[in-house]
């Protein structure tokens, strides 16, 4: 079974909205918000969500070093054979924090890709960086496609398989 850890911000994770976006690093060993529902697709492809990581946005901005240093150790701790950041859908803050740690898990030998849409700037800040799966932005069409994606392309990705093809239909 490959081990995925999820990493939200504190409105994908349930813990408010702008009020709490200086919300310290924080984490679950459980999914949480929309893990609920790429749990049982995760499991589909033959992997569990063991933990949920998240922080506010604002306060990864303000904090970046520290957050992606504290949460690359989690991931170890956890024996994350995968990472997948997001969704950040069009949010830019999100997108931001979840293009950041997705490319830092890969440059610390973890696998990682990141979900966010077209209309996020942090997608075309990082495409080139990280594997970046298609979304619609919130109230889009095609969110269960998405969702799919997500659980199939990080799965293949803890697997370490050849996840080219994959890349190239899913993500920018």
């Amino acid at each position: 079974m490959i081990k995925v850890v999820l990493i939200l911000n504190h409105v994908q994770a349930g813990m408010g909205s702008d009020e709490n976006a200086l919300l310290a690093p924080g984490g679950k060993k459980s999914p949480i918000g929309p893990g609920m529902t790429l749990e049982p697709l995760i499991e589909s492809f033959g992997g569990t969500i063991v933990a949920t990581l998240y922080c506010g946005d604002r306060y990864f901005l303000e904090n970046e070093a520290e957050v992606k240093k504290k949460f690359i150790g989690f991931s170890k701790k956890f024996e994350a054979d995968a990472v997948l950041c997001g969704p950040a859908m069009h949010y830019p803050n999100f997108g931001k924090m979840c293009g950041s740690l997705a490319k830092a898990m890969n440059e610390n030998g973890i696998p990682a890709i990141a979900a966010m849409s077209a209309e996020n700037p942090a997608t075309a800040n990082y495409q080139h960086d990280i594997p970046i799966v298609k979304m619609p932005k919130k109230g889009g069409i095609g969110l269960n496609d998405s969702f799919k994606h997500m659980a199939q392309l990080v799965v293949a990705k803890g697997k370490l398989e050849d996840t080219a093809r994959l890349e190239a239909e899913f993500c920018f």
